[in-house]
C-alpha cells in the first residue's frame, strides 16, 4: 500500500469548503432568526406554528370525557318541533312554551326544565343563558323560584360586556335575588379566542380589570386591591365536584380537548315529550347523578367557537373546559428561548450533514428524515408531556441552511472541479481525467503527497540546439510542436501522463496518480504501458523523420530512458500569493530514469530501460541487455536493457552471441566476450551497441582491471 508523505500546501483537499458553508449557514440563520424577531414577519411564521400544533390537537391524545357530564341541546328538533304530535303539544305547558322564535321562549320554561331534570336525579345543571332584564312578572317569578327550589344546584351565567368593557353583567336581581348573586351560583359565560380567532383556551377566573385590558389595549384597566376574581362556569361547577381541583385551577391556560362527540347532546324536546322520556331517556334515570349543560347548539342561534377540533358550541366548550379541569389536561408552552435554541440546533445539524454526509442526496434524505423525526418528537411531547414545543424552527433552519449549504457546497466544488479538471488535464488525456475525478478523496491525498511505485519516462531530442541554429524560429517551434504533439499523443493512448516538458524533453509517469479499482497488477501493467509507449514514440519518431525529410526539414533522433521504483507524488511549489504550483515527482528515481536517458547516446540505442521494469515486460518485448551500471548514491548496480522489439517480432540475429558475449564480460573473461560479439556482429548484429563492447573488451584485455565486478560507473548527467 502506498504511504503517505508529508502534504504539501496546495489548498486541496477532500470535502467541504468551510470558507463557503459557514458564512452561508450562518447568514441563513441570521436571516431567520430576523425573521422570527421582526414585528412584520413573525406573525405568518407563528401562524404556520400554530396550524402544526392544531394538528397535534386534531391527531393527539384527548382527554377523556366524564361519564358524568351530558349535554342537553337547544337544537334544531327543538326549535322547530319537528315529529312531535299536536295533541302531545296540547297536553304539555312546556311544548306550548317552546312554540315561535327563541327569544320569546318565556322564562317559566326553564323552571319546568330544572324540575324536570331535578326529579330525575340530576346533580348539577348549568344554564347556558343570559337572564338579563325582567320579562312578565309571572315568568321571572317562576324561574326565581325554580331557583330557590334547587339552591346550590344551578348554575346560571353572567357575562363581560364587551363594549363596556370595565362592565360584568350579571342575571337580573329579580331571577337571582340580589344584585350579585351568592357565589357558587354564578360563573362568566365568556371565552376569549387567540388573535387567529381560534378558541384554545379556558379562562378559568379572572379580574375585570385584566379583561378590561385585553378588550380595550389602549386603555389598561387599574387593578382594585379589594377585587376578587370573578370565576367561570367551569370553575363554579367544579366547585361543587372536586375542591381540590378547582382550588388549583390556572388563569388562562391552553386546554387538552376531548373528542368532538364526547358529549352528544340529548334535544331539549325530548325531556317533555312523554314517550320520548320513557323510551329513550330511561323515565329521566339518564339524568340521575349527571352534570347537565343545558345550552343552544343550533346554526341559527349563532352560538359557536372555532378551535382547533373545529366549530364548537359554546354549551359544549363549556363541558370540555370542566372536563380538562377537572383532569388536570392543560396543555403547557415550552420555554421562551425555544425559538432561537432551536433555529441554532438546526443550522448546527445542517452544518454537521453537509460537512460530515458527503452525498449530497444522502445529506437530503437525512434532512427529510430527521424533519419527521422532529415533528414525531414533538408529538410526542405533546401527547406524553402535554407540552406544545413546535418542531417548525428547527425544521426550517435544518432544510433552509442544509439547502444553502449543499447549494453553496455544490457550487465551490463545481468550481474546484473546474479548476481541478484543468489542472490535471495538463498531465492526462480527457478520458483519463474523467477516470481520475471519480475517485477524488485518491486524487486529493496524491495531490497532499503519498509515496507510490511509479514508472517514469525520460525522452530528450538529439542533438536539436546544434540543428536549431540554422533555423528560423517559427519553423523551430513548428517542428517541436509537431514532435511534442506526437510523443504526448502516444503517452496518452498509453494510459500514462505528462509531468513535464524540459524544451525539447518529455518527462512521462504511470502509476502518479491513483487507479479507480486497481488491482495487484498495477504495476506490472504501468511497466508495460510506459514501455508500449516507447516503442510507439519510436515508431511515431520514424514517421515523422520521413514527412520532414520530404519537407527538406531536418530529421531528428531522441533517447528514451525507463525506471520503476519508490517516489514521492504530489502538487510541488510555492504557495500563495506567489502560487505556482506543479504534479510531479521526486527521489532518487526520478533522477535514475533521467540517467538512463542521458546515456542512450554512450550505448547507440535509443531505449534504455532498467531492470525493474525489464522484470515486467521481457515475455512481451524483446529486450537486450545494455550494461550493468553503478549510479551515484546507490549502493548495487543497476542491470539496463535496451528494447528492440515485441516479442511476436522475429528474433535479430546474433543475439544470442549478443547475450553470451555479456556474461563473459561481467565474469571478467573479456577475449571470449569479444569473440562472441564479433560473431554477433559478423551475424547481422552489426550495431552501435555491439561495437561499444567490442572496443570496450579489446580495451580492458590490453589494461587488465584489478578488481573486476562487471559494473560500469554512470557518469552525472
Amino acid at each position: 500500500m502506498p504511504r503517505e508523505a508529508k502534504p504539501q500546501s496546495n489548498g486541496a483537499h477532500v470535502g467541504v469548503n468551510q470558507r463557503v458553508l459557514l458564512p452561508l449557514i450562518l447568514g441563513v440563520l441570521v436571516f431567520l432568526a430576523l425573521l422570527h424577531a421582526l414585528a412584520w414577519t413573525r406573525p405568518p411564521l407563528m401562524k404556520l406554528d400554530r396550524q402544526l400544533l392544531d394538528e397535534f390537537h386534531i391527531w393527539g391524545n384527548r382527554t377523556p370525557p366524564r361519564p358524568d357530564i351530558m349535554v342537553l341541546a337547544i337544537d334544531d328538533v327543538s326549535l322547530t318541533r319537528e315529529g312531535v304530535w299536536q295533541d302531545e303539544i296540547d297536553a304539555s305547558p312546556a311544548l306550548q312554551a317552546m312554540g315561535g322564535r327563541f327569544t320569546s321562549w318565556p322564562r317559566r320554561l326553564w323552571a319546568m326544565t330544572l324540575d324536570r331534570l331535578f326529579q330525575a336525579g340530576a346533580r348539577q345543571v348549568f344554564l347556558d343563558l343570559t337572564f338579563f332584564g325582567t320579562t312578565t312578572p309571572e315568568d321571572d317569578k317562576a324561574l326565581a323560584e325554580a331557583l330557590q327550589r334547587h339552591k346550590g344546584k344551578v348554575i346560571i351565567g353572567a357575562k363581560f360586556d364587551t363594549s363596556k368593557v370595565s362592565r360584568l353583567d350579571y342575571p337580573d336581581p329579580v331571577i337571582s335575588g340580589s344584585e350579585t348573586p351568592e357565589d357558587g351560583t354564578w360563573g362568566y359565560l365568556n371565552f376569549w379566542s387567540d388573535s387567529d380567532n381560534t378558541l384554545r383556551r379556558a379562562r378559568y377566573h379572572t379580574l375585570r380589570s385584566k379583561v378590561e385590558k385585553v378588550l380595550d389595549k389602549e386603555k389598561p384597566g387599574v387593578p382594585d386591591p379589594t377585587e376578587r376574581p370573578s370565576p367561570s362556569i367551569a370553575l363554579a361547577l367544579a366547585r361543587h365536584v372536586n375542591v381540590t381541583a378547582s382550588a388549583e385551577a390556572p388563569e388562562w391556560p391552553r386546554i387538552r380537548f376531548s373528542d368532538t362527540n364526547a358529549y352528544p347532546p340529548v334535544p331539549l324536546l325530548h325531556i317533555f315529550v312523554q314517550p320520548l322520556w320513557e323510551n329513550n331517556l330511561g323515565n329521566g334515570a339518564v339524568f340521575k347523578d349527571k352534570i347537565i349543560f343545558v345550552g343552544a347548539t343550533a346554526q341559527e342561534l349563532h352560538d359557536s367557537f372555532n378551535t382547533p377540533l373545529g366549530d364548537m358550541p359554546g354549551v359544549e366548550m363549556h363541558a370540555h373546559a370542566l372536563t380538562a379541569l377537572l383532569a388536570g389536561s392543560f396543555i403547557q408552552d415550552i420555554f421562551p428561548y425555544w425559538i432561537w435554541l432551536s433555529l441554532c440546533v438546526g443550522a448546527i445539524i445542517a452544518w454537521f450533514l453537509v460537512t460530515f454526509v458527503r452525498q449530497p442526496v444522502l445529506s437530503l434524505i437525512s434532512m427529510w428524515l430527521l424533519t419527521a423525526g422532529a415533528v414525531w418528537i414533538s408529538f410526542w411531547s405533546f401527547n406524553h408531556f402535554s407540552i406544545e414545543a413546535s418542531p417548525l424552527p428547527l425544521v426550517i433552519a435544518l432544510n433552509g441552511c442544509g439547502f444553502f449549504g449543499l447549494t453553496g457546497n455544490f457550487l465551490s466544488q463545481l468550481r474546484e472541479t473546474r479548476k481541478l479538471t484543468r489542472f490535471i488535464q495538463r498531465y492526462h488525456s480527457p478520458d483519463r481525467v474523467a477516470h481520475l475525478l471519480k475517485d477524488r478523496a485518491n486524487l486529493f491525498s496524491t495531490l497532499g503527497g503519498v509515496e507510490r511505485t511509479v514508472t517514469i519516462l525520460f525522452s530528450d531530442v538529439r542533438g536539436f540546439t546544434t540543428l536549431s541554429e540554422g533555423m528560423k524560429p517559427e519553423q523551430l517551434v513548428t517542428q517541436l510542436n509537431e514532435y511534442l504533439s506526437r510523443m504526448v499523443e502516444k503517452v496518452f493512448l498509453s494510459m500514462g501522463s505528462i509531468d513535464k516538458f524540459i524544451g525539447d524533453a518529455v518527462m512521462a509517469l504511470w502509476g502518479s496518480m491513483p487507479q479507480p479499482g486497481a488491482t495487484g497488477q498495477g504495476v506490472k501493467q504501468d511497466a508495460l504501458d510506459a514501455v508500449t509507449s516507447a516503442v510507439a514514440m519510436r515508431e511515431a519518431l520514424a514517421e515523422l523523420n520521413a514527412d520532414w525529410k520530404k519537407r527538406n526539414m531536418p530529421q531528428l533522433g531522441f533517447g528514451i530512458g525507463v525506471h520503476q521504483g519508490q517516489v514521492v507524488v504530489g502538487n510541488i511549489g510555492s504557495a500563495s500569493p506567489y502560487e505556482r504550483m506543479e504534479l510531479t515527482v521526486i527521489g532518487d528515481n526520478v533522477n535514475l530514469a533521467s540517467r538512463l536517458e542521458g546515456v542512450t547516446k554512450e550505448y547507440g540505442v535509443d531505449i534504455i530501460i532498467s531492470d525493474a521494469v525489464q522484470h515486467h515486460v521481457k515475455e512481451v518485448f524483446q529486450c537486450r541487455s545494455a550494461d550493468l551500471v553503478q549510479v551515484k548514491g546507490k549502493v548495487l548496480p543497476v542491470e539496463v536493457f535496451t528494447v528492440m522489439s515485441r516479442r511476436d517480432s522475429i528474433v535479430p540475429s546474433g543475439l544470442a552471441d549478443f547475450e553470451r558475449g555479456m556474461i563473459h564480460y561481467r565474469a571478467g573473461r573479456f577475449s571470449e566476450a569479444l569473440d562472441a560479439m564479433k560473431r554477433a556482429a559478423a551475424s547481422g548484429l552489426n550495431d552501435a551497441l555491439t561495437a561499444v563492447y567490442v572496443e570496450r573488451c579489446e580495451s580492458l584485455m590490453a589494461s587488465p582491471p584489478e578488481n573486476w565486478n562487471g559494473v560500469y560507473v554512470m557518469k552525472k548527467k
